[in-house]
């Protein structure tokens, strides 16, 4: 597949085409990505992104560019702008990471006791209200996920009890046939619990860390306080994003705005959008069109709690919203969202309902399959089967193969979101194999 290559950029001027003599008026969308609990910062993000996007146009036989980061020291969201081009269509993407990783890093630098302590108390709180069983009923995969960081914790718990009974008995034993009452058993007994302990923390300290225990225990502690209101500096900062989105939706530079919310970012969206509504309750029946895209979402995790009353009224209020268009996409191989689910009415849900009885409105939100199975090679998604947080986050990263989810394609292309999102195939219901925009619109949008 030809692939028009560009250099990348450092200013936010159009990049000049030489493809196509009178190349038709580029069409602009703002993307606002928030991300869930991600320490990522933003250099990263961005690197990422301009290579991710490079290989979608590759894909799909586009053109793309992206500029250099244009936000600056001190803003709350970072910033870049993109540029693709099809044979036939031309399309302006502002991207934005409304990030909260300094809040992020503020939990990951807590000590191993502390982060036990609150983690396990947050889990606890889960477990005797019965949430933890409503999640296995929901979506058994995310039951297993919460499980995930007990079993891990009790497995290393069981290997300092090996270490403390071994030392215990062998030192006893040893000193009993050579230095018998020479040293009191106590004495023995309290070097092989020292050991045991120092096994335990050790192991919790570097392969908890690895297998991404550490990142699990914060995020449910950070779940339990954010339902519970309890996380000042997070409001504080989803008002700002709110009023920052109801500004860009204001000034009409855009055809679309699209708020992307991914994992535990998918519940959050829920609080920006509704701060932003209830400012201005017309905001998404103006001249730009408004729309919620959530991945990888887990939304039920505290829509499940007995205390979740506020994610329940915020999903419903979001769901009603005059003009909004809500999209949700979720991944049977992806364990840490909850799929067949519908975070709005809390119930099994059936996926990839297009057609609908004539005069029937369209519920929201649109439940999607992203089916990875098909986004990636056979060889890769094998071996990626027991990497748990890789998976989760192919939603953000580009496809190896064309699938009906594709989120470069659906962020960088020409198409309004809706239309993709209706369209029982994706992008290759809009894309011709050169790269061209074939125009085809879903009779039910």
């Amino acid at each position: 597949m030809k692939v028009e290559t560009v250099a990348m950029r450092s200013n936010a001027d159009e990049p000049q085409t030489a493809s196509h003599a009178a190349p038709p008026k580029a069409r602009r969308r703002l993307v606002l990505f928030l991300p869930g609990h991600d320490a990522t910062d933003l250099d990263y993000h961005h690197g990422r992104f301009a290579y991710q996007a490079g290989l979608c146009a590759r894909l799909w036989s586009f053109a793309v560019e992206t500029s250099e980061r244009l936000d600056r020291p001190g803003d709350l969201s970072g910033r870049w702008r993109v540029w693709a081009q099809g044979p036939n269509w031309r399309q302006e993407t502002d991207y934005e990471v409304m990030h909260w990783d300094d809040i992020v890093h503020a939990l990951d630098a807590r000590s191993d006791v502390v982060r036990l302590w609150y983690g396990f108390r947050a889990l606890w709180n889960f477990l005797i209200t019965g949430t933890a069983w409503r999640y296995m009923r929901a979506c058994i995969r995310y039951g297993l996920f919460f499980f995930f960081p007990i079993a891990v914790v009790a497995l290393f718990l069981l290997a300092g009890l090996i270490v403390t009974l071994g030392l215990g008995f062998g030192l006893s034993a040893l000193f009993a046939h050579f230095a018998p009452d020479t040293v009191p058993d106590w004495t023995l007994w309290l070097v092989g619990t020292g050991a045991g302990l120092a096994t335990f923390l050790t192991l919790f300290h570097t392969l908890a860390r690895r297998w991404r225990v550490h990142h699990a225990l914060d995020d449910w502690d950070l779940a339990r306080d954010y339902m519970k209101g309890r996380t000042p500096a997070l409001d504080v900062r989803l008002e700002v994003f709110a009023t920052h989105l109801a500004e860009r939706v204001r000034s009409g530079g855009h055809d679309e705005v699209v708020l992307v919310g991914h994992s535990l970012g998918a519940t959050l969206a829920l609080r920006l959008l509704d701060h932003a509504f209830t400012a201005d309750p017309f905001l998404a029946e103006g001249r730009t069109r408004l729309c919620l895209l959530s991945c990888g979402s887990t939304i039920p995790k505290l829509a499940l709690h007995p205390e979740g009353r506020a994610v329940r009224t915020e999903a419903k209020r979001i769901a009603a919203t005059p003009g909004l268009f809500w999209v949700e996409y979720q991944a049977r191989h992806d364990a840490i969202n909850f799929y067949k689910f519908d975070p709005v009415r809390l119930k099994r849900a059936a996926l990839d309902v297009i057609d609908l009885p004539a005069g029937m409105a369209r519920p929201m939100p649109v439940l999607r399959t992203a089916n990875i199975k098909t986004m990636l090679s056979v060889e890769k998604l094998h071996r990626l089967r027991w990497h748990m947080m890789r998976l989760h986050y192919q939603f953000m990263l580009a496809n190896e193969r064309p699938a009906a989810y594709d989120y470069f394609a659906f962020i960088l292309g020409p198409v309004p979101l809706p239309d993709m999102a209706l369209s029982r195939n994706g992008p290759a219901d809009h894309f011709g194999p050169s790269g061209e925009w074939t125009r085809i619109r879903p009779e039910t949008v």
